[in-house]
């Protein structure tokens, strides 16, 4: 890419250290603030785990977490000539493959681990002159409580999450121009490069009603997340030409405290593999309508556990045999 730094009437700059710094103050704060809505993300398919079952879920999803421009810092006339957030997107789009391991507890309640993985594709472009790659991953546990669902009635389901989410990001480019400095245009070939860095912590609480048409069950809910946490964010440019020194800068941010998202989507159940697709819209933060993650997978409608007495999902006690295949598709061991 060449770009053409200089223009008449501007004054040299020897030092964009502090216009580095800013850009990465920027970028941080962004990144934290869309970190900190995926980490709140801890969707459960609707469906009730029997006392001492196991059962467990895959699902595969993408993620939109936007950048928002008009924050973006006042730079140097120099980079500002050239348009300098042009090198940094309006949004990004991310994917995430999610598992769940949950396992049946008495009163109608149910226990999971969460395990989820966001890694960027071969030679993924943050914007048409940015390539970069990374991973994300998180971990937590979810505590659930149902309501209700008897004789046809909607199922309310409450749960308490926790998400961790750490992970990195390096990015980089490249141009070729003039710089004013000295009192002179001076030509460059600067190779630039970035890092990112985080550890994001999210304590949330939702609610989801979901009520059973035939095979079908559609659900709806709303959730919010206290989070916590920082994004270290760093940026260089060398000159290989070595006519001007290297330019460095970094900052650290915080995510916004409060989040909030509204959840939406549908289950199918099959015999042997249940299906579904679910989507989450932020609608408390600083991206509320923007921030969004869709995602489809399955469950496996069956259980695996101790035969004896267990409570199905209306509150009723039921004796397994020694091993059965019960209707859904569900697996009793003695």
């Amino acid at each position: 890419m060449n770009l053409e730094f200089a223009q008449a009437g501007y004054s040299p700059n020897p030092n964009l250290d502090t216009d580095f710094t800013n850009m990465m103050g920027w970028m941080s704060g962004q990144l934290a603030n869309g970190l900190g809505f995926n980490a709140g993300e801890t969707f459960d398919p609707p469906r009730e785990v029997t006392d001492r079952r196991i059962e467990t879920d895959l699902s595969l999803g993408i993620g939109n977490m936007p950048f928002n421009k008009s924050q973006f810092p006042q730079l140097d006339p120099s980079l500002q000539s050239v348009g300098i957030e042009n090198f940094f997107p309006d949004s990004v789009l991310f994917p995430n493959l999610t598992m769940h391991l949950r396992a049946g507890l008495p009163w109608r309640s149910d226990f999971a681990f969460r395990f989820a993985d966001m890694t960027t594709p071969p030679s993924y472009r943050l914007s048409s002159s940015l390539m970069g790659n990374g991973q994300s991953n998180s971990v937590g546990a979810t505590l659930r409580k149902h309501c209700f669902g008897e004789d046809g009635e909607p199922l309310l389901t409450f749960a308490a999450n926790y998400n961790y989410v750490f992970g990195r990001f390096g990015y980089g480019t490249s141009f070729s121009g003039n710089l004013p400095t000295g009192g002179q245009n001076v030509s460059v070939n600067e190779n630039v490069s970035g890092n990112l860095g985080w550890n994001v912590n999210s304590f949330g609480i939702n609610a989801i009603v979901s009520q059973k048409f035939g095979a079908w069950i559609p659900f709806v809910g709303v959730g919010y997340n206290y989070v916590t946490g920082l994004v270290n964010a760093g940026l260089t440019a060398v000159d290989s030409s070595g006519n001007l020194g290297p330019i460095q800068g970094s900052a650290s941010s915080g995510p916004a405290a409060d989040n909030g998202s509204v959840i939406f989507g549908a289950q199918l159940n099959r015999s042997w593999a249940n299906w579904f697709f679910n989507g989450e819209v932020e609608a408390i933060g600083p991206d509320k309508g923007q921030a969004w993650i869709a995602q489809t997978g399955f469950s496996l409608p069956f259980y695996i556990g101790k035969s004896g007495k267990a409570q199905d999902q209306k509150g009723s006690d039921r004796k397994n045999p020694p091993l059965s295949l019960e209707p859904g598709g569900v697996i009793i061991l003695q």
